[in-house]
């Protein structure tokens, strides 16, 4: 995106819905008549992890994401779940037919290994192995658990888009 300034323009690399935010990466370039654009001022930051909308809406919304990872075990596999924790406030709008969205939810992320062999059939977590769990309090402390664990949230997906087998 390109937004002029005065005898300046402003390029950016903005976000999907086209307007401007502080993580977006922009550049000032002179403008002057006849000479060639030249870079004054990069701001070159390292983007910040974000989840995809949709994703972020579905989490807000008390739905379970997961992304696949690397087993460490040829015979496994292996993902990490994200379940949004339930309260009560959600339980009532369940109750009422709608769903609530929250944007202070909590969540408990859970990376487990299970046998490839058991993942068709009912069984699946015959042999399976519960690797670290453990809670984030609001979704900036869920970007920096994931960010400890070394997976990225836009390497989520709904569930049922995976063989993911819960």
């Amino acid at each position: 995106m390109t937004v002029p300034i005065d005898a300046m323009l402003l390029t950016c690399g903005s976000n999907l819905s086209g307007s401007l935010n502080q993580r977006d990466h922009c550049t000032y370039i002179a403008r002057s008549p006849g000479r060639h654009h030249e870079t004054l001022n990069p701001v070159d930051q390292p983007a910040e992890a974000v989840f995809p909308t949709d994703k972020l809406s579905a989490l807000r919304l008390g739905r379970s994401l997961v992304a696949e990872v690397e087993a460490s075990e040829p015979q496994y596999r292996a993902w990490i779940e994200i379940r949004p924790l339930q309260t009560d406030a959600d339980d009532a709008a369940q109750r009422q037919g709608w769903t609530r969205n929250d944007e202070r939810r909590s969540f408990q992320l859970t990376h487990c290994e299970y046998v490839t062999e058991h993942l068709g059939g009912w069984d699946y977590d015959i042999g399976s192995n519960e690797i670290k769990r453990t809670l984030a309090t609001d979704e900036a402390a869920l970007l920096t658990l994931l960010q400890d664990w070394g997976v990225a949230p836009d390497r989520f997906a709904y569930p049922w888009n995976t063989d993911f087998p819960a």
